[in-house]
């Protein structure tokens, strides 16, 4: 199981080595001397933002020098425009589809003096909340002259592909103009040459996919066929002979050059053998990590490299122009990934050009910005490889005697894997620093991640553990008792206690959690399992019924494992209305327990984000520099979303919060996404739980046997409980002691 979640997270997300280091990564920190004054050359990345008329974009065309794009005005209105880089000038250019229901238009194509395109009908926002499904949705041809402005959108009278005759929607994916007459549209693979007014002109038989994928060089049209990409006549509907090059596509250039994107990487390709100039790396050009991620891209007749944002279809987006120039030579931080090697999954990850290591998308944006933004360090990623846990175990050995290393990525790694001494303490950084203190964290996550009086690895982001359910039922913390709970069970019957997927074994999985959070103490190295309190909770956890029928009714409570992304709208959906953060009975506080979100090779947590976990090695020849590397991860990207997690740095927390309160409204369940009050009671939540979930492999083990024994009737809950206290107190002895 461990094997599988670390490879599947490995393809997800193994990108190449970062920054302008060596090829070889051949550079030690701390070894160089660089001066202010010294340069290389480079490229020089800045954004280009959208006009106040284009806030989103989606479809993407090149001609010449020029970009063309769909999007959406602020009125949400679709829009096209073109972008001149020799010049610099955005040109809006509007259409009109007058009788289209809800169109959305993706695909643009240029040809001759015109603009061509392919809209799709569907479902609006409020439809979707509402469950409404049109049976009627078609597609319609979209022809821009744009020398006089004027616009056709004519819905297609005929059927794409998708299935037998008369069964189900038939679709279309693709337009390619031919000239300012003509257009190919592609469905699956069935082609289709037609005129503005979508009438079939021919149904010509070609090798490529109806998506039409393609790039250019110069005038030169290249379209995907399953021999590679050919250059392709628009006049003739001719192919001439395929490219044997990996990496082509969606890479077009108006320099004469072939363009092969491979390896997170920009190359300069030779038409034959496809090895070429190196351009540039994804990640030195990139202003954040979501801007690596698209890599369609123009080099225009001057040299420049255009692509757009990664998250162009957030507002107020834009496009990234890349020049070559002169940029700052910077001294090198080091920074060690691991990565799991075995298994097929990873060798097809090789071959499709993956190095091997892995790393959250978290962890890859502040490398990126990093590098973007310190005036004298860049990350320079080393992989630190194993196929199998003794593999890994020695790499852990061995980093005691590396001095090569200034950072660890410890996200991949269980909790404890690291001996003491292996990495620095970073309190004292924090509190040497001008500008951030330990008053600018969530206070009980800082105490939360200190061990032995010093923070010594950095967790970015936890979820919460708790329970809710309805306010009207609520009877206050004081009353919040497992017999009360039962209580309302029984006096409810009508409703389910929990959602019907919450069998024994997630019950059980997510009370004992709870338990290594409430009942043992890492400060005195001692655990407590014998209370009274864990003993209702094993007659709790019987009581509740393992599992359930699907139902869509109100639930009478949800035992939540991912507050950070429940909280709101996926909360009132359980409880078809509001809701009260109710925590786990008979605790002080709030009974709500910090939980470290998913990361390999840890077992299910079942959230959503994914932690980043960090230290600056002891050993390290730079850690000023190292610390300024992890001040920047603690500080935070400028856009986070609280669906990934509670980011530790507070005024992350806070924004995060801000842009997760919404006015949005699901007619389904006549609830709003999250408003003010449910944001203040998760700031409760967040500002006043004191304790923090152990996810310590070996103790759960402990618990989860001898409470199946109690289960089976072997034990009673009196007798489980000791058990579990006899053992877990040997076994956190011998663990934290």
């Amino acid at each position: 199981m461990k094997r599988r979640i670390l490879a599947s997270v490995l393809l997800l997300t193994l990108l190449l080595t970062l920054s302008a280091c060596g090829e070889n990564g051949d550079t030690e920190s701390g070894g160089e001397v660089i001066t202010a004054e010294q340069t290389v050359e480079g490229w020089i990345p800045t954004r280009i933002p959208f006009p106040d008329w284009l806030t989103r974009a989606v479809g993407w065309e090149t001609a010449g020098d020029t970009i063309y794009l769909s999007g959406l005005t602020r009125e949400d209105s679709l829009i096209a425009a073109s972008y001149d880089t020799l010049t610099g000038e955005w040109r809006r250019i509007n259409f009109t589809v007058d009788d289209a229901y809800h169109p959305q238009l993706g695909n643009l194509s240029h040809a001759g003096h015109s603009l061509w395109g392919l809209l799709e009908e569907g479902p609006s926002r409020e439809d979707l909340n509402k469950g409404i499904w049109r049976e009627d949705y078609g597609y319609y041809v979209l022809h821009i002259d744009l020398d006089s402005g004027e616009s056709t959108a004519v819905r297609i009278p005929f059927e794409g592909e998708g299935g037998s005759e008369g069964e189900g929607r038939r679709f279309f994916s693709g337009i390619l103009g031919l000239g300012d007459e003509y257009a190919l549209l592609g469905a699956m693979d069935r082609f289709y040459v037609i005129d503005s007014n979508a009438d079939i002109i021919s149904e010509p038989v070609l090798p490529t996919n109806g998506s039409l994928f393609r790039f250019r060089v110069n005038d030169t049209v290249y379209l995907w066929t399953e021999e590679g990409y050919a250059p392709f006549d628009r006049e003739t509907l001719q192919f001439g002979t395929p490219l044997k090059i990996d990496g082509l596509g969606d890479a077009s250039s108006s320099n004469g050059h072939f363009l092969r994107k491979w390896q997170r990487s920009l190359y300069e390709a030779d038409p034959v053998s496809g090895e070429g100039e190196l351009l540039f790396r994804w990640m030195d050009v990139a202003l954040s990590f979501s801007d690596t991620q698209g890599h369609s891209c123009l080099e225009n007749s001057l040299g420049d490299v255009y692509y757009p944002d990664g998250e162009q279809w957030l507002p107020n987006r834009g496009l990234i122009c890349a020049k070559r120039g002169q940029v700052p030579l910077k001294r090198s931080l080091r920074l060690g990934c691991f990565g799991y090697t075995g298994g097929e999954m990873y060798a097809e990850a090789q071959a499709n050009g993956a190095l091997p290591y892995s790393a959250t998308m978290e962890l890859l944006d502040t490398i990126v910005r990093f590098n973007n933004t310190d005036p004298e360090y860049r990350i320079e990623v080393v992989p630190i490889t194993y196929a199998n846990d003794q593999e890994r175990d020695r790499a852990l050995i061995e980093l005691a005697t590396r001095s090569d290393l200034d950072l660890l990525d410890t996200s991949m790694l269980p909790d404890n894997a690291l001996d003491s001494g292996l990495l620095a303490d970073m309190l004292p950084m924090i509190d040497a620093d001008e500008t951030i203190s330990r008053e600018d964290f969530i206070e009980t996550l800082l105490q939360l991640m200190t061990r032995n009086g010093g923070l010594y690895e950095y967790t970015d982001k936890f979820t919460l553990l708790t329970m809710t359910t309805h306010p009207e039922l609520f009877p206050g913390r004081q009353n919040w008792t497992a017999e009360n709970i039962e209580a309302l069970m029984d006096a409810h019957p009508e409703m389910d206690p929990l959602w019907h997927s919450y069998d024994r074994e997630l019950i059980t999985t997510l009370f004992c959690w709870a338990a290594t959070a409430e009942f043992l103490d890492h400060d005195t190295k001692s655990c407590s399992f014998d209370s009274p309190v864990f003993v209702h909770w094993l007659e709790l956890m019987k009581a509740f019924p393992d599992g359930g029928q699907y139902s869509e009714e109100a639930k009478l409570m949800n035992i939540c494992y991912d507050l950070a992304f429940n909280a709101g709208h996926q909360e009132k959906y359980m409880m078809k209305g509001e809701y009260v953060v109710a925590g786990f009975p008979e605790t002080q506080g709030t009974g709500s327990y910090f939980l470290k979100l998913s990361s390999s090779p840890n077992k299910w947590r079942g959230t959503m984000g994914e932690n980043t976990r960090i230290g600056i090695l002891s050993a390290s020849k730079d850690q000023p520099g190292a610390w300024r590397f992890v001040r920047t991860l603690m500080e935070g990207a400028e856009e986070v979303s609280l669906m990934d997690g509670i980011p530790v740095f507070k005024k992350s927390f806070e924004r995060a919060l801000v842009a997760q309160i919404s006015d949005d409204f699901d007619e389904r369940f006549q609830i709003s996404y999250m408003t003010e009050e449910n944001a203040e009671e998760l700031r409760r939540q967040v500002y006043g739980t004191t304790k923090l979930v152990d996810t310590d492999e070996g103790l759960l083990d402990i618990l989860r046997e001898e409470i199946n024994r109690y289960y089976s009737g072997r034990l009673s809950a009196e007798e489980a409980a000791q058990a579990i206290q006899s053992r877990a107190g040997i076994y956190v002895a011998e663990q934290f002691g």
